[in-house]
């Protein structure tokens, strides 16, 4: 049940609370907003001007808009991350006190499930989390509230020069044993929390390449353990997947993820140049890039292609963009497609760094990549097909 309430504190404070089925709001003189999940975990707070997002993890984001307009975006150190929590806690106690408990029965069960969360139970949270999850590296932007089930752990490529994502694992991908213990321990730490995710990401990094007859049975759980597909359920299932794992998959094979409803497949084409490409370390081709995301279109399942804005610095910057846009062209993308622009963020490790120097180029400048994105934005606007998603992935933002 949803509904807004407002009230004036004896001291004068304005309080606005916006109640809904699967979290809840408290906003004080629309000076400080703090959102919690069914459980009673912080999601988000909202203090002095800055914005912080906090995830599953026990990781806490700080965004903020500089005087200058620049934004600045990084994780708190554990100790910061401590101290935002116990203000928050602290605050909505002297809120309950003020009488916001006495709104309503509905408004105090909230706050009593809120104030349960105190320190130790965060940081047990946190513990906990790690013991379930390897690392949740990345997601595509569309998925970030969903649930992440780690099907097979890591990357099977694991050398691309531009990411570091996935160094600190093998691949693995779990037996059904194995993964149906990992999806209870899942439910049992979102708890009621589950309420707000939408769809289901089936982890790592190209957790499709699986062998069918595998990925069959490790499908087959997720439908025993959710309601997929139903009014107010979870909106199917999503992955990622490279192009090398996409050219070993058949129309048939996209044809029963379909049917499981496996929704959209995430691909990082990266750059439609073959130079780039080949800095960049991918397996598969830009060609090949194109029959596998028009097979699994075929097969009536919807398609994320991630672009790499800056890849190839300088002396490649316009074939990068010239055969990128050809390619993405060429792919025929429409209604339910999704291009995501990410700017290319150079690792301190991997060989990119080094391979962009043999190649006699460097890094765009800030100036120049944002330059590249919006005319990215523009022109992929014009090549893809109406209704196809164009927008901006910035793998700094992210947090699970």
């Amino acid at each position: 049940m949803s509904s807004a309430q407002k009230m004036v504190t004896a001291d004068q404070r304005h309080l606005y609370i916006n109640l809904q089925p699967h979290f809840l709001t408290i906003s004080e003189d629309l000076h400080s907003t703090y959102a919690f999940d069914a459980e009673g975990r912080l999601l988000s707070a909202f203090r002095q001007g800055v914005n912080y997002q906090r995830g599953l993890s026990g990781a806490i984001l700080k965004k903020q808009v500089l005087p200058n307009r620049s934004k600045l975006c990084q994780r708190l150190s554990d100790a910061e991350a401590h101290n935002l929590i116990a203000l928050v806690l602290a605050h909505v106690a002297q809120l309950r006190d003020l009488g916001l408990a006495d709104q309503s029965k509905e408004v105090a069960s909230w706050l009593e499930r809120i104030l349960a969360w105190n320190m130790g139970r965060y940081n047990d949270e946190r513990i906990r989390f790690q013991s379930i999850y390897q690392p949740v590296s990345i997601l595509p932007p569309d998925q970030y509230l969903s649930i992440v089930l780690q099907a097979a752990e890591g990357c099977s490529w694991n050398r691309c020069s531009f990411c570091t994502f996935y160094l600190d694992r093998r691949f693995r991908i779990k037996t059904p044993d194995e993964f149906q213990r990992h999806v209870h321990q899942v439910k049992a730490f979102l708890g009621t929390g589950i309420s707000m995710r939408r769809s289901i990401f089936l982890g790592d990094a190209n957790a499709l390449i699986i062998p069918q007859a595998r990925l069959r049975e490790l499908i087959q759980i997720v439908h025993q353990e959710f309601t997929l597909n139903s009014h107010d359920a979870l909106q199917g299932i999503y992955a990622f997947l490279d192009i090398f794992g996409a050219e070993q998959k058949s129309i048939d094979d996209y044809r029963e993820l379909k049917d499981a409803l496996v929704r959209r497949v995430y691909i990082g084409l990266e750059t439609g140049d073959d130079a780039v490409f080949q800095l960049l370390n991918k397996p598969g081709s830009p060609a090949a890039c194109v029959e596998a995301v028009q097979m699994i279109k075929a097969a009536g399942i919807h398609v994320g292609v991630i672009l790499l804005a800056g890849a190839g610095g300088t002396r490649l910057a316009n074939q990068h963009v010239i055969h990128s846009l050809a390619t993405l062209e060429a792919m025929q993308l429409g209604v339910g497609d999704i291009v995501y622009l990410s700017p290319l963020v150079v690792p301190e490790q991997g060989t990119y760094a080094s391979a962009l120097a043999a190649a006699g180029s460097a890094n765009l400048d800030t100036a120049a990549l944002n330059a590249q994105i919006a005319h990215l934005k523009t022109e992929v606007r014009r090549v893809v097909g109406p209704g196809t998603r164009v927008t901006l992935y910035q793998i700094g933002e992210f947090m699970y």
